[in-house]
């Protein structure tokens, strides 16, 4: 750019145009990006998580009984039929290899990252500010997990519908019925979206025209069965050790550590069995209907303002998606993955706000937590060592924040449909 000569002979460089700050400003996210992701990926080697690769080659050894007399209906039957159209393509490139389809898995998890990333950096405009860093520092915080579950996925798919939630109210929909066609839960999301009285029709015309097609093809190809049985899966499960029901009983357990034992249950997950299981598995029952109870009156709470704004809407996200979470008798550390998609949109419709920036940095330190409870601390958490009650310190913590997470969203809803009220009344 041709610089101005003034008088004495100083030379004035105009200011860079947007499009080139916007250039220079790629350059920096994408060295960020391949930086931040390198740190994630070394962590498998520095801090020994190879466990984290155990669900991938669960994917493939299943993939594999499939090609080798299996059926498609009998094929990983704990997860909605169209989640294999996620997984055949990298197993069929990769030559029914299992080496081949984890290398492949991780790489179109590392595209989906890529790519959300895109989207938030170019929502961020020239702020270049608290979404994109939110997304960038969660995925190291979270660990190589966040690459080896598809659960980026649907959270990807999530923060992708908040984003565009207010201005393509049918597009967010649809978002919203492939998540819960991979992975249930973003089904329970659905009436988020439905709190802004003008886009309802939109919302329900894309969710349902996306969700009624995957159903129907779910249906032919797998019949009823197949697509109960996802349904019949989690309500038979036992009381997964991470959950905040099961809180507890494992602090009684490093105090008293022969008087539960934990294993792994039919359903390939960490269970706790011994005096008091049940009765927490009944808690977390009466504490999912309480939940559903508040999910409710905070729904009812945004439907009431005619014009809710996209950050009241993606604090209900928020909300909804804690309440289900906390409430639950399993949780597993990749659930984490569905609240850093949702957070870093909202940073996006809420640029610079304070709330966003303190959910986010306690979210970050969640997810550091988790990933020390899971991988590096499980082997001492789940046997009884000497360490066992650092470990299960680290749980307790990481639970309690949660539950804080759960609050501070749960307030933020009730502040902004207040503030949202307030405005309407003084217009």
């Amino acid at each position: 750019m041709a610089s101005t000569t003034v008088g004495s002979g100083l030379s004035i460089r105009p200011l860079p145009l947007p499009s080139q700050i916007i250039a220079e400003g790629r350059s920096a996210i994408v060295l960020r990006w391949i930086l931040s992701r390198s740190l994630t990926l070394s962590i498998m080697m520095f801090a020994h998580e190879a466990d984290v690769s155990g669900d991938v080659v669960y994917y493939a050894r299943s993939l594999h009984q499939m090609f080798s007399g299996g059926t498609l209906r009998d094929t990983l039957q704990e997860y909605p039929l169209p989640v294999l159209g996620l997984l055949l393509p990298q197993f069929l490139l990769g030559l029914l290899n299992q080496v081949a389809f984890t290398v492949l898995f991780v790489v179109s998890m590392l595209a989906v990252d890529a790519i959300f990333t895109m989207f938030l950096w170019r929502g961020d405009g020239l702020r270049r500010g608290d979404a994109t860093n939110i997304w960038l520092w969660f995925v190291p915080a979270i660990g190589p997990l966040a690459y080896f579950r598809f659960d980026l996925v649907p959270a990807m798919l999530a923060g992708g519908a908040v984003l565009v939630a207010v201005r393509r109210p049918a597009l967010a929909g649809g978002l919203t019925a492939v998540g819960a066609a991979i992975k249930l839960w973003p089904a329970v999301m659905m009436p988020a979206f439905l709190i802004r009285r003008a886009d309802r029709r939109q919302v329900l015309t894309g969710f349902l025209a996306t969700g009624l097609s995957l159903a129907l093809l779910s249906l032919v190809i797998g019949g009823v069965d197949r697509i109960v049985s996802p349904l019949k899966w989690q309500s038979a499960r036992g009381l997964q050790i991470e959950s905040i029901a099961a809180t507890p009983l494992m602090a009684a357990r490093a105090i008293a550590h022969h008087t539960w034992t934990l294993g792994i249950s039919r359903y390939k997950a960490w269970e706790i069995f011994g005096p008091g299981v049940s009765g927490m598995v009944a808690f977390s029952t009466a504490c999912t209907a309480a939940g559903a109870g508040l999910l409710v009156a905070l729904w009812w709470r945004a439907h009431k303002v005619p014009g809710a704004t996209a950050e009241t809407l993606g604090w209900v996200f928020l909300a909804t998606a804690l309440i289900v979470t906390v409430t639950n008798k399993t949780l597993s550390p990749q659930y984490l993955l569905w609240l850093g998609g949702p957070i870093a949109a909202l940073a996006v419709r809420a640029p610079g706000n304070h709330e966003v920036r303190s959910f986010g940095r306690a979210l970050l330190i969640t997810a550091l937590l988790t990933q020390i409870v899971y991988p590096i601390g499980y082997q001492g958490l789940t046997h009884t060592g000497f360490l066992l009650p650092l470990w299960t310190l680290v749980l307790i913590v990481r639970n309690l924040l949660m539950l804080w997470l759960t609050w501070f969203a749960i307030r933020q809803v009730w502040t902004q449909t207040r503030r949202d009220v307030a405005s309407r009344n003084a217009g």
